[in-house]
């Protein structure tokens, strides 16, 4: 056996499937020129009954908007505080750490900061959370069973950061093997400019044909919808009952924790967040969210977590 030279050419022979297309691409064709005919046909032969549902839904759709847009409509002021942020957290490097005492200071000097012109003004109610931890990956555990309910930003990146820094602190020990060369591997078809052009070509050829596979009867169409929106009823109301569910019977999460304190001033508000016993300097790392707002405003987080 010799070597031969190589001839790029087209690939006949793996892409002789695509002459069985052809007749029903001529078909489609002639089927196109004619769906203005047959649409024009139904006119008048046809009538639709919405029924009694559309009026009896209108009054609950109605109160059911007004009570969301009161308990959603009014969203209270945020304020997170990590360790990670520039200037909080003590240590240098990856090696970042807030304690707990020194958290809750933070969150009260932010209450009452002159130049924060964005802190809230007048009499409220604040909810105040706490994330606690003793190492990187513990802390980064309790972060991701909050966020996974309710992920505010900052303490996403926080919980992405821990983790990391645990992984890191876990597999720098590790020695990588890179195991017997030459490996086999699978071709990577989907980088050659030949295949991607064809590909993209014969997959809209056969998305023309599926729309026309699609076409069916105006009256299955309408039995269709009835049946899809049955099912999507269905599963909505599964969803909701699952994360009820889900909810139902927690066990208390000792490193999390949570206060509701007010009404009052930004003042009186720092001097009840201060106030009472509350965690030590044994928990090296911890995270806050203090949120600030009217009680109707703050209702749906102080029954998340569990006020």
């Amino acid at each position: 056996m010799t070597w031969a030279p190589v001839t790029m050419r087209w690939p006949e022979q793996a892409t002789q499937w695509m002459g069985g297309l052809d007749v029903a691409k001529d078909l489609a064709g002639g089927e196109l020129a004619s769906t203005a005919q047959r649409l024009a046909g139904l006119d008048g032969m046809a009538s639709t009954n919405p029924g009694p549902v559309g009026d009896a839904a209108k009054s609950a759709i109605a109160a059911g908007r007004a009570a969301m847009s009161e308990q959603m409509g009014q969203a209270p002021a945020c304020l997170v505080v990590t360790p990670f942020q520039s200037g909080i957290g003590q240590g240098r490097g990856n090696q970042r750490f807030l304690s707990a005492p020194n958290l809750l200071q933070q969150l009260a000097s932010k209450l009452t900061d002159a130049t924060d012109a964005g802190r809230p003004t007048g009499p409220q109610y604040a909810l105040s959370l706490l994330f606690l931890g003793t190492n990187f990956a513990q802390w980064a555990s309790t972060l991701s069973r909050f966020n996974a309910l309710l992920p505010i930003p900052d303490l996403v990146r926080a919980e992405r950061r821990a983790q990391h820094l645990s992984t890191l602190e876990t597999e720098k020990w590790d020695i990588p093997s890179s195991g017997p060369l030459p490996r086999w591997q699978s071709l990577p078809l989907e980088r050659c400019t030949v295949v991607k052009a064809a590909k993209q070509s014969m997959s809209g050829q056969l998305a023309v044909l599926e729309g026309y596979a699609a076409d069916s009867s105006p009256m299955g169409d309408l039995a269709a919808l009835a049946t899809r929106k049955a099912a999507q009823q269905q599963g909505r109301d599964q969803q909701l009952n699952d994360l009820k569910a889900l909810l139902a019977g927690g066990a208390a999460d000792g490193s999390m924790r949570a206060r509701l304190i007010g009404p009052g001033d930004v003042n009186e508000l720092r001097r009840s967040l201060l106030e009472g016993a509350a965690p030590g300097h044994e928990w090296v790392l911890s995270a806050g969210v203090l949120l600030v707002g009217s009680l109707e405003g703050l209702s749906f987080v102080r029954e998340l977590v569990g006020l």
